[in-house]
C-alpha cells in the first residue's frame, strides 16, 4: 500500500516512531499559521494503526501538531480531511522514514527566504498579509528585507555563508551603501569581522538616535528641513530611529543651546554662559575653572511671612491626609492639587539666585547643557577663572574679619565634609543591610538576577544595575563564525522573547516592568541569556602543543540531561569538516560505520573525491547496506560528541572549603583554593 488517501484528523495520532522528541513543538503557532493560510502544502506520511480504523503519523509530527492546534483553536474539525501517504512498514523502517526526513534535508537559506519575500513584495503582495502567510511578525519581514538591500559583496558574502545572519544585520543597520562598504573594508579581514556589536557600532558611531537629547533638542521638523535624512532600525530591540546626518542635527541642537545661553546671560548678569552639547558639564570644560559655593539671597520680611504662612498650610495638609479616603479618587486629586502647589509655592521662595561678591562678578558663570527630556536645562553649579589661591587667600581674609566682628570673634566654622575612609564603610555596611534582606526575599532576588543578565544597558550612577553580575556572550576569535542550523535557530529564537519591557528609558521602571511579565515569560529570557554565555568546549581532550577548548564535565553533564543527540543538529559536510582533515582520518571514518572492506574500497580515491563521498555517505545518500545507512546518519565526529561521564564517588578524605577571609572594607574575594587540583585560582 502506497497510496495518497483523504483521512480525518481525528483519526491521526503520532507515531512513537517519530524521532523528533526536543524540539518538536518549536513554533507551531507560526506553523499553523502558515497551514491555515496556504494549507498543507507536503502530505503526512502514515501507517495503519493496531487500533482499528487509526493510523499512526511517521513523518510530519510537526504538521499533525499544528493542525491539532487548529483544531483546538476552532479553526478545523475533527473530521477535516488529511491527505497523507499510507505505507505498509514495520517499526524499525517507520524510525528511519522519520530519521531521514528529519536529518537529510536542506532548510531554506536566509538569502533564498530573503529573495523570496522580495518576490512577494515586487508582485504587490502586503507586508501583513505575507507576516500571515509565512506565520512571522511584520517586524521580521521588514528586517527580511532590509537585508535584500545589502550591498553586493556584503549579500554576497551572507550567500556564500562567510558571514553569519547576525553580522550581516549588523550591516543593514544602515541602508547606505557606501558607509555599508566602508566598514566592510575595514573590518572584513580582521578579527572583529566576526563581531556583529562592533560593525554595529562602526555603522552607526556618527549618528543620532532619535531617542538622544540632542535629537530632541534640534526636532525632527527642522532636521528634515535643513536636509537631513532617518533610517529605522529594524534589527534592535527598541527598534528606534537613527539620524545618520549627525552634523546636521549638532549643529541646530547647538544654534538652539546658544540661544538659550544668551538669554541666561542676559537675565542672570553673569560675565559668561558657556552652552555644551552634553547631558552633564565634562571634566574638560571645568579644567581650568574653580567651582564656586554662594549662598542664596535671604528672603524678605514679606517673604519670611509669606513662607510661614505657606509651611502652616503645610502642616494642615498633613494632618488632613491621615483622614483622606483612599478610594475617593476626586478628593484625593483634589488634595494633591492643593499639596502641589503649596509646596511648589515654598520652595519656589527659597530658590532664589546666590549673591555674588562685587569681586567675583568680572569672573564668574555657568554652563547650559541638554537635559535628559532634550530641553536645555542651567547646569547646576558657579565657576570663576580667578587663580585658586587668590580666592582661598580672600575667603581667610574675610573670615578673619568676620571673626573679629562677631562676640568674641567666635563665630562657628562650617563642618567639615565626611572622609573618603568613612564614607566607603558607610557604604559597604549599606550594601550588607540590603544583601541581608534581599537573601530572605528569594522571589526579588530571582527577578532581580534574570534582570541583570538581560538588561543590555550599562549606565551609571542611579541608572546603574547595582551588581557585578552580567552574562556577556563570550568571545570568540574566528574569522568566520561557522554557520550552523542551531545558530540560526538562536538568533531567531531571540525574537520570540517578550521585548516590552526594554522600552522604558529608566532602570528601574525597566526592572518594574520586567518584574510584571508572567514566569513562564521570564524563565524564558533567563534561559536565552543562559545559552548565551556557553563557553566553546571540546568532546575530547587536546594534544599536547594544541590550543583550542578543552572538555568541560558540566556542559557533558548538561546534554545528558536534556537527551541531546548531535546528528540530529549537525550533519559533516565537505566544506565544514571532510575537507579539513587528512585522507586517513576519512578511511578512518568510513571503517567505523562501514567497516575496513568499505574503507579499503576508497583507498585509491583521492583527497577532494573521498571528501565528496563521505559526504554522500555520511547524509545518507549512498546507496548501501540499511545498517551501514543508519549508522552513517547517526555519526558525527569525536570532537562533537557529547561525552558519557562515570558517576563520581564521594571523596571522605576531601577538605571543607570554607568562606575566605577578608578586610571588612575589601569589596572583592580573596583568592580560593581549588579543592580537586590543589591549584590556586583566582576568583
Amino acid at each position: 500500500m502506497n497510496d495518497i488517501e483523504l483521512i480525518p484528523l481525528g483519526k491521526l495520532r503520532l507515531s512513537e516512531a517519530n524521532v523528533r522528541k526536543n524540539d518538536s513543538n518549536l513554533f507551531i503557532e507560526e506553523l499553523a499559521a502558515n497551514i491555515e493560510a496556504k494549507g498543507l502544502l507536503q502530505n503526512l506520511i502514515v501507517v495503519p494503526a493496531k487500533k482499528r480504523g487509526m493510523f499512526d503519523v511517521t513523518a510530519g509530527g510537526r504538521r499533525l501538531r499544528a493542525l491539532n492546534f487548529l483544531l483546538g483553536a476552532g479553526k478545523l474539525s475533527r473530521d477535516h480531511p488529511v491527505a497523507c501517504r499510507v505505507l505498509d512498514i514495520d517499526a524499525a523502517e517507520q524510525s528511519e522514514l522519520s530519521l531521514i526526513e528529519n536529518v537529510i534535508r536542506l532548510d531554506m537559506t536566509p538569502t533564498d527566504e530573503i529573495r523570496a519575500y522580495k518576490h512577494f513584495v515586487n508582485e504587490g503582495s502586503d507586508l501583513d498579509a505575507i507576516a500571515k502567510r509565512f506565520g512571522r511578525t511584520r517586524r521580521f519581514i521588514e528586517g527580511r528585507l532590509r537585508l535584500a538591500d545589502l550591498a553586493d559583496p556584503i549579500f554576497a558574502a551572507l550567500e556564500e555563508g562567510k558571514i553569519t545572519l547576525d553580522v550581516a544585520k549588523a550591516y543593514a543597520t544602515t541602508p547606505n551603501h557606501e558607509r555599508q562598504m566602508l566598514v566592510w573594508h575595514e573590518l572584513s579581514s580582521s578579527w572583529q569581522g566576526n563581531n556583529a556589536d562592533s560593525i554595529r557600532r562602526m555603522v552607526t558611531h556618527s549618528a543620532v538616535r532619535s531617542s538622544s537629547p540632542m535629537a530632541k533638542l534640534a526636532g525632527e521638523a527642522d532636521y528634515l528641513a535643513a536636509g537631513g535624512k532617518i533610517e529605522r532600525d529594524l534589527f534592535t530591540e527598541d527598534g528606534g530611529e537613527t539620524w545618520i546626518d549627525a552634523e546636521i542635527a549638532q549643529r541646530i541642537a547647538g544654534e538652539k543651546l546658544q540661544a538659550f545661553a544668551t538669554t541666561v546671560a542676559e537675565t542672570t548678569g553673569y560675565a559668561w554662559v558657556r552652552p555644551i552639547l552634553e547631558t552633564r558639564v565634562t571634566y574638560g570644560a571645568t579644567e581650568d575653572l574653580h567651582q564656586v559655593h554662594l549662598e542664596p539671597a535671604a528672603l524678605t520680611e514679606d517673604e519670611q511671612a509669606e513662607a510661614a504662612k505657606l509651611l502652616e498650610t503645610i502642616e494642615a495638609l498633613e494632618a488632613e491626609s491621615e483622614a483622606l479616603d483612599g478610594e475617593d479618587e476626586q478628593a484625593a486629586a483634589e488634595f494633591q492639587a492643593r499639596w502641589d502647589a503649596a509646596t511648589s509655592a515654598y520652595d519656589a521662595l527659597h530658590d532664589k539666585p546666590p549673591v555674588i561678591p562685587e569681586d567675583l562678578k568680572a569672573n564668574l558663570g555657568c554652563f547650559v547643557i541638554l537635559g535628559a527630556d532634550g530641553q536645555p536645562a542651567i547646569a547646576p553649579g558657579l565657576y570663576s577663572d580667578k587663580p585658586l589661591e587668590r580666592r582661598k587667600a580672600r575667603g581667610a581674609e574675610a573670615g578673619e574679619s568676620a571673626g573679629g566682628a562677631g562676640e568674641g570673634g567666635n563665630a562657628a566654622p562650617p563642618a567639615k565634609p565626611l572622609s573618603q575612609k568613612l564614607v566607603e564603610e558607610l557604604a559597604v555596611q549599606r550594601r550588607d543591610i540590603l544583601a541581608i534582606n534581599l537573601a530572605s526575599n528569594p522571589a526579588i532576588a530571582l527577578d532581580y538576577m534574570i534582570f541583570a543578565i538581560a538588561d543590555s544597558r550599562a549606565l551609571y550612577s542611579a541608572q546603574a544595575l547595582g551588581t557585578t553580575l552580567r552574562a556577556p556572550s563570550p568571545s570568540l576569535y574566528l574569522a568566520n563564525y561557522p554557520e550552523s542550523p542551531a545558530h540560526t535557530l538562536m538568533a531567531d529564537m531571540r525574537e520570540t522573547l517578550d521585548l516590552s519591557w526594554t522600552e522604558h528609558r529608566q532602570t528601574v521602571d525597566r526592572f518594574s516592568a520586567f518584574s510584571a511579565l508572567a514566569d513562564e515569560a521570564k524563565a524564558s529570557w533567563l534561559a536565552w541569556c543562559m545559552a548565551k554565555t556557553l563557553e566553546a568546549s571540546m568532546g575530547i581532550d587536546r594534544k599536547a602543543g594544541q590550543s583550542g577548548p578543552e572538555p568541560i564535565d558540566l556542559h557533558d553533564h548538561l546534554a545528558a540531561l536534556m537527551g541531546i543527540n548531535v546528528a540530529s543538529h549537525w550533519r559533516p559536510t565537505a566544506a565544514n569538516y571532510f575537507d579539513r582533515v587528512s585522507k586517513q582520518t576519512l578511511l578512518d571514518h568510513v571503517s567505523e560505520v562501514g567497516g575496513p572492506t568499505m574503507a579499503a574500497s576508497f583507498m585509491g580515491s583521492k583527497k577532494g573525491d573521498l571528501s565528496a563521498s563521505c559526504e554522500k555517505l555520511f547524509a545518507g545518500e549512498t546507496i548501501v547496506a540499511p545498517e551501514v545507512k543508519e549508522a552513517a546518519l547517526a555519526w558525527v565526529p569525536e570532537a562533537m560528541r557529547f561525552r558519557v561521564l562515570a558517576a563520581s564517588e564521594p571523596d571522605e578524605e576531601a577538605p571543607v572549603e570554607h568562606e575566605p577571609e577578608s578586610d571588612a572594607g575589601d569589596l572583592e574575594p580573596a583568592d580560593e583554593q581549588d579543592v580537586e587540583s590543589g591549584e590556586t585560582v583566582d576568583a
